[in-house]
């Protein structure tokens, strides 16, 4: 589709902004992938390593956890569900450098991607490129995401998972193909790293909302039933492939990784950094952790059947889905990114345009300033979520 917006011409600072960061952690990467161990790409490392072993014929998890050995949360181990070995199969004779990269241009094309997509729902009339340029050059200066690529991380894909999950949301009920794409993209998120289901939750919540107000073909049960048969499809395409072994190995894996030892400082998870402040154990990490996973799930579900606005809605999910799990990485908000953009274009000419501009800077700024004090991120969270609610009561003046 054609930009309806005027075409103008890229502002250079952006240009100037978006070459100095991304030269820089360009060439940060390349100094810490040449190290000597090697400082740049472990967590691809481990897919890649994983992919390799199940297309040869082999289990990808360690005979430690498979025993059901519970090892601690930064260590370096692979307990992600079967399919995303076999599909890091396909790519098992690449070498790792190319996928490395790849991972890059994908991440930096995702962000692009749901920037777009983010744009044309809320601001239709802006050039493209008026709302990808100033995302893009600043991401590499916003470290959870510079972090994410810097470790190869699955995550650096989520900005354009959670953009199209956010359209499905707000598209208006007849969008169906939005809402089906929205679903599917949940789906694999969900199976490759669990966390995203909370933002699910959301769906289920309104989809309740629309049943209990008479809508019952409501556009949230369109992505709750895509999910849901998307999710399917892909454990029942696994086990075809592969057969029942992968998933026999998996389940003693994904219990020893929920045994996992949680207390660090560099475990983000609220109840994590409540045990380390009170001086507590990993007994106090989990006794914690209960309460704030079902109030988690809670929050997730009431914003979808009592808060109004879609995007506030959506948003407090997306808070939500990062503390289901008891491990809250530094990168993890990369995934709020969308609602950043989102936020500063639902207000663009309106009398909230500065403050919601100037809130979800602060956000980037502290989340970039937390690499020196992880629970900072919550920080940051709380100032993308004023954005958002911001941006909500400006649109309803």
């Amino acid at each position: 589709m054609i930009d309806a917006g005027p075409r103008r011409r890229p502002n250079p600072v952006w240009l100037g902004l978006g070459i100095v960061g991304w030269v820089g952690l360009v060439v940060l990467a390349g100094s810490m992938w040449n190290a000597n161990p090697r400082a740049a790409g472990f967590d691809l490392e481990l897919l890649l390593r994983a992919g390799r072993a199940v297309a040869e014929g082999q289990s990808p998890y360690d005979p430690s956890l498979v025993a059901g050995n519970a090892p601690a949360a930064t260590d370096l181990f692979y307990s992600y569900p079967p399919p995303v070995a076999q599909a890091m199969s396909l790519f098992a004779a690449v070498p790792s450098a190319v996928m490395f990269a790849a991972l890059w241009i994908v991440a930096v094309l995702g962000l692009a991607v749901g920037t777009r997509v983010v744009a044309r729902r809320f601001a239709p009339d802006l050039g493209g490129s008026a709302a990808i340029l100033p995302v893009v050059a600043v991401a590499p200066l916003f470290l959870p995401f510079a972090v994410a690529l810097l470790f190869g991380n699955l995550d650096a894909l989520f900005p354009f998972v959670y953009a199209v999950v956010l359209v499905g949301a707000v598209v208006p009920v007849g969008a169906a193909r939005p809402r089906v794409i929205a679903g599917v993209a949940l789906a694999a998120a969900t199976v490759a790293k669990v966390h995203p289901g909370g933002l699910g939750l959301w769906f289920v919540g309104r989809a309740a909302r629309e049943w209990r107000e008479g809508r019952r073909s409501g556009g949230a049960a369109v992505v709750v039933v895509s999910a849901a048969v998307a999710a399917l499809a892909i454990v029942v395409l696994s086990i075809a492939l592969g057969g029942l072994d992968l998933w026999r190995d998996y389940l003693p894996v994904a219990s020893a990784a929920s045994n996992a030892r949680l207390l660090d400082q560099l475990n983000a998870g609220p109840a994590a950094q409540l045990a380390l402040l009170l001086g507590g154990d990993e007994a106090l990490v989990r006794t914690i952790h209960l309460p704030v996973a079902i109030v988690a799930v809670v929050a997730a579900l009431a914003a979808g059947a009592f808060v109004r606005d879609a995007l506030t809605g959506v948003a407090i999910a997306a808070v939500a889905s990062l503390v289901v799990l008891p491990v809250t990485w530094y990168h993890y908000p990369v995934a709020l990114i969308p609602f950043g953009v989102a936020a500063i274009l639902r207000a663009r000419g309106t009398s909230a345009a500065n403050r919601t501009t100037m809130l979800v800077a602060a956000a980037g700024i502290v989340a970039t300033l937390s690499i020196a004090w992880v629970p900072g991120v919550w920080v940051a969270i709380a100032l993308g979520l004023a954005a958002v609610f911001v941006s909500a009561s400006a649109s309803e003046t």
